[in-house]
């Protein structure tokens, strides 16, 4: 029962910062495999929940902020189309769970109008790739401490 439970923090730190799950993968000395691929889930079950529910979460933020007028050329947005439009799909997928978090990635996608089968898939294969690379790293930064 502990290790379910240390899986799912592991899952949980992964959904908000991607970081967080090798962070707390490597605090509750799971090993190397574990943390990598309970880090990727982590990040998969919050592109899931904003790839299919989305447009929901978008009507209700939308409904908070009231009637002002958004800013159609902001500096976060030219960056998101630069990103976009240099990258494609694959780039807003391989940054997601290094420098976006998993649902500011997701709404990205979403937002440029990817196909969603194709943005699971893509943010799937970089998710295990980036699972396996911060946590080799973490791991072997905590190697020089130990």
């Amino acid at each position: 029962m502990l290790k379910i439970s240390e899986y799912l923090a592991v899952a949980l730190a992964a959904t908000i910062k991607f970081v967080g799950g090798p962070l707390a993968g490597v605090a509750f000395k799971l090993s190397w495999w574990e943390t990598s691929i309970f880090s990727s889930l982590g990040m998969m079950l919050t592109v899931f929940l904003v790839v299919y529910g989305g447009e929901i979460i978008t009507k209700l933020i939308a409904r908070f902020r009231g009637s002002k007028p958004k800013k159609i050329f902001s500096r976060t947005t030219r960056i998101a189309i630069k990103v976009k439009s240099k990258l494609g799909l694959w780039g807003i997928a391989l940054l997601t769970p290094f420098i976006f978090t998993p649902i500011l990635g997701s709404f990205l996608a979403l937002h440029f109008r990817f196909n969603k089968v194709e943005i699971l898939w893509k943010m799937l294969l970089c998710a295990l790739f980036a699972g396996a690379v911060q946590t080799w790293f973490f791991y072997f930064v905590k190697s020089w401490f130990v």
